[in-house]
């Protein structure tokens, strides 16, 4: 593999998505003020890695494939967490993490054969709320750890948490997840039947 300037920000993700993990589980309002930290810093990372490709020409196999996989193992270590944490149900983290590997085997598929794989927009729209939704979980269990919770924000946060908000938005994930597989499969079914190219 060539290691580009995109490449090794890609990779970075590989490497932020365990330790992201552990301070998620750290059960710390610390620990989990630096969890959120590394999230959203790992995905900026995805922004700036496509940035690069297209700034220096650096756009390669390797690349298109990592890309996509170094989100999936990031957003797969914050549902596994969110699952360990009891805020998200079993069935949920399986269909959105198969859904997620799924179109990526997909996507591998479709680049061995020389084919390319078109990403609908409903998927994009999946992959926004996930973010975001992680996101809103995180600092929610930041103000849970938090005791007191003074502040208006935290009497909020916790408020959307107890309410089950963060359960709608996972629910509201996975449905995105199983119908934008749907259209993944129906789309670009001529990878299925076609061979090599």
């Amino acid at each position: 593999m060539k290691f580009t300037y995109a490449n090794i920000v890609t990779l970075s993700r590989f490497f932020m998505a365990p330790i992201f993990l552990i301070f998620m589980l750290s059960d710390s309002q610390i620990g989990t003020i630096i969890a959120l930290a590394i999230f959203v810093v790992a995905a900026l990372t995805d922004w700036l890695d496509g940035f690069l490709a297209r700034k220096y020409g650096e756009v390669t196999d390797h690349g298109v494939f990592l890309d996509p996989l170094a989100d999936k193992v990031l957003t797969t270590s914050a549902f596994v967490a969110l699952y360990m944490l009891n805020l998200m149900q079993m069935w949920m983290l399986v269909v959105i993490v198969l859904r997620d590997f799924g179109t990526t085997a997909m996507r591998s598929i479709a680049d061995d054969r020389g084919m390319t794989m078109k990403t609908s927009r409903v998927a994009k729209v999946k992959t926004f709320l996930q973010m975001v939704v992680i996101i809103l979980a995180i600092i929610c269990l930041a103000f849970q750890r938090s005791e007191p919770v003074e502040s208006l924000l935290g009497v909020y946060a916790l408020a959307f948490l107890a309410s089950g908000g963060i359960s709608v938005g996972l629910l509201l994930v996975t449905v995105l997840s199983i119908y934008s597989l749907i259209q993944y499969i129906i789309v670009n079914r001529r990878i299925f039947s076609r061979g090599r190219t």
